[in-house]
Order: structure tokens, then C-alpha cells, then sequence
């Protein structure tokens, strides 16, 4: 009878199980990619050359059956032509755009929302970068009109070596900008910054701080507040001393010149991470304003994927993005010329300790300061004036209305 009862429960069991396998098949939805059937669509990118550099191989073993023709988009890049007025006379299934041309594009409702085939098809947005999806977010007010696979962001990497040294204690993360120009002058080569000139670095400061150098509606540079005279005076003598570097281009003098501290980009990682062993560094987050300390301007979209509301293979175009947007993807483009990977497994695959985190942890804030040049130019030479000794801080800063008025 126990036999009997048995073979009946191994029976019913493997009925379920058939039917359930029926019933998954039957609900399952068809992939429209990898159907035996010959799939094409319409791609926007820069051009083709470039759009075959990253994904053709990537393609031609992910989706034999899959034919693209790819629609330049560099005419928007170089402002040439609005996203608006391209789209009027170009169709395309998926496009991939830059930050500013995405907004654009949103606002003028060239896009479909993601959110329903996200939804639909579980796309495993915790996969990604939690900051990369609040940022894209923001462009949409709260919803996804794209995503991005790549994006790029600062970070601060010290030399625990010289900071041991010297009896130094590391730096921490969320520090300001007083912070680190203090912890600088502690060093003879205290900090190396990526930008070309001090005006750069005043800027950067001054969109840290909430603060602006110039006023486009009273065509004036900003700088007559004690805000900004703090800083010029917190500047001037690390300046003055040397301890603080501007690199020249394609130089790093972090490594050779063994400097304290350096900000750093996502194209410095390759260097820092083939140093080995030999300088022992680690990453914290960029400077901070003490007002808002969990927010940084230092982070940036590669650029997004997103669908067109006129897409007419819409389905296939998601699941393209979602390949775009994969593990199998992120490590074929690990290192590349195209930022961080979007997905927090992927942002290094090196050693966990560095901190890699620091590029990507704080929430980010558009940046919204635009110089002219010309006003650019009296800000370095202003700062000169300081540095050189040849005036005071409060001298240049009651100088510079009256030269904007002439």
C-alpha cells in the first residue's frame, strides 16, 4: 500500500511540475531579439564608427539576426540643430544622448517612460548605482525616461605613506574645502588639482559652496562677500608657498611627484590602480558644503539610453537597452574610455578597500555656473595679482566692478 501511495505521489508531482513548465512557456514573453526571424532597427549616435568601436562585436555574438543602421546625432552634440527639430526628420527605435540633450528631450515629450517595462520585466534597478538612478531620476521628475550604462565623477585619493610620514591623520570622508587646504598646508606637497588654472579651482569651489563668480542678469562678477573673501584668503598663502599644484595636461603629480593628495578623475584610476603595491593611496569623497554634506556637483551621466515616443519596435529597443545595460557589457567596457559602469559590481574589480565608493556615494546636484571667458580671464589674472603679492585680496575685489564697467 506505502508503494502504491508513493508512485501515486511521484506521479502527481511530476504532473505539476509539467504543467507549470506548459504554463511558464505559454506566459512567457517572446524575446523579440532573439526570435530565428531578421530584426532591424534604427539607432541614434554620434556616428557609426563610433557606435561600432563599442558595441558591434559585442553584438554580432549577443544577436546574430539583429540589423541596425545607425543615424548620426552629431549635429545635436554640437548644437548644430535641437533635439526637437533632429527628431522631426529622423526615426529611430532607440537613441543614445547626452545629459543636457536627455532633459531637452524630456521636457519636449520625445520620450517614452521606462517605468512600465521596468515593472514588466523586473529590470534589477538595485543592480545600479543607487546615486546614477536618483540623478536620472531627477531629469524626469521622479520618473526614468532613460538609463545610463556609464558615468564618470571626482574623488580625493590620498598617500597613506606620506600621511604616516609625516604623523598626518588621513583624511575622512565629507570634509570641506577649508578642510583639505588646511590639511594641505601640512605638507610641502600638500594637494594636486586637475584643473588648468586657479579660476577653475575657485569656480569648483564656489559651486561647492553655493556660491557664484558671476551674475548673468547684472553682467558682474560676484565675488565682493565675505563669502568669497574667506576663500581667496584661505588660498592665497598654499598658493603662494607652492604645496598647492594645477597639473598640466596628461600629468599626474600625484604619482610623480609624490605629492600628499590629489583630486582625481575616472581617467587617473588606470594609473593609480597599475602602481601595484609600490604607493599606497585610497580614495574619500570629494569636499563637501557643510550646509548640504551628502550632496556633491562632482558626478556626471556618460550619457543615457532612451526610446523615442514614435518608436515603432519599442519592445526589441528595451531589450536592447537592457543588454546595453548588462554585467556582460559593463565588463567588456571596464576600464574603457567610457566612464564607470553603472552597475556597482563593476565600478572596480580591483581592490575593495580603495573606496572606490567615494566617486559615487554622494547624492548628486546638477551643475548650473557658466562663465563667460571673458570673465574667466579677469578672474585668473585677478587671482595672479594675490598670488604675486602685487595686491591685497580686498584690493582686487574692489577692482573688478569697475573694470567689468568699462
Amino acid at each position: 500500500m506505502e508503494v502504491r501511495l508513493l508512485k501515486l505521489r511521484s506521479f502527481l508531482l511530476l504532473f505539476l511540475a509539467l504543467n507549470l513548465t506548459i504554463l511558464s512557456s505559454c506566459t512567457e514573453k517572446p524575446s523579440p531579439l532573439e526570435n530565428k526571424e531578421v530584426v532591424k532597427l534604427n539607432i541614434g549616435y554620434f556616428s557609426e564608427q563610433h557606435f561600432d568601436d563599442r558595441y558591434a562585436s559585442l553584438l554580432a555574438l549577443e544577436y546574430p539576426n539583429l540589423q541596425y543602421t545607425i543615424v548620426p546625432t552629431s549635429d545635436i552634440l554640437r548644437r548644430k540643430i535641437t533635439v526637437s527639430e533632429w527628431a522631426k526628420n529622423n526615426d529611430v527605435d532607440l537613441i543614445y544622448l547626452p545629459s543636457n540633450q536627455f532633459q531637452l528631450a524630456i521636457n519636449n515629450g520625445l520620450l517614452q517612460p521606462f517605468d512600465n517595462y521596468i515593472d514588466r520585466d523586473s529590470f534589477p534597478l538595485e543592480n545600479m548605482v543607487p546615486s546614477i538612478v536618483d540623478l536620472t531620476k531627477q531629469y524626469g521628475n521622479g520618473k526614468l525616461y532613460g538609463l545610463p550604462p556609464t558615468f564618470y565623477g571626482s574623488a580625493l585619493v590620498y598617500n597613506q605613506q606620506l600621511f604616516d610620514q609625516y604623523g598626518v591623520d588621513y583624511p575622512t570622508e565629507q570634509m570641506t574645502w577649508e578642510d583639505i587646504i588646511v590639511l594641505a598646508n601640512r605638507f610641502p606637497k600638500g594637494l594636486s588639482l586637475p584643473y588648468p588654472s586657479t579660476a577653475d579651482w575657485l569656480i569648483d569651489i564656489g559651486q561647492t559652496e553655493n556660491l557664484h563668480v558671476y551674475d548673468e542678469q547684472r553682467k558682474q562678477i560676484t565675488l565682493n562677500n565675505p563669502s568669497w573673501t574667506k576663500i581667496l584668503e584661505l588660498v592665497k598663502e598654499p598658493l603662494q608657498r607652492g604645496n598647492i599644484a594645477f597639473n598640466d595636461i596628461n600629468k599626474n603629480s600625484f604619482i610623480s611627484e609624490n605629492y600628499a593628495m590629489a583630486v582625481v578623475n575616472y581617467e587617473d584610476i588606470n594609473s593609480l590602480e597599475q602602481q601595484g603595491s609600490e604607493l599606497k593611496w585610497k580614495l574619500v569623497t570629494m569636499p563637501v558644503n557643510p550646509a548640504s554634506p551628502q550632496s556633491s556637483h562632482h558626478v556626471s551621466l556618460g550619457g543615457l539610453w532612451s526610446i523615442p515616443s514614435t518608436s515603432s519596435q519599442a519592445d526589441a529597443a528595451w531589450e536592447l537597452i537592457q543588454f546595453f545595460m548588462s554585467g556582460k557589457v559593463a565588463e567588456w567596457e571596464y576600464r574603457s574610455v567610457y566612464g564607470f559602469s553603472s552597475l556597482a559590481s563593476y565600478t572596480s574589480l580591483g581592490d575593495r578597500d580603495r573606496n572606490f565608493e567615494a566617486f559615487y556615494k554622494l547624492q548628486p546636484i546638477e551643475k548650473n555656473n557658466v562663465v563667460p571667458d571673458q570673465i574667466y580671464n579677469l578672474i585668473n589674472e585677478s587671482v595672479d595679482q594675490i598670488v604675486s603679492g602685487n595686491k591685497t585680496v580686498q584690493q582686487v575685489l574692489d577692482e573688478i566692478p569697475s573694470e567689468l564697467s568699462q
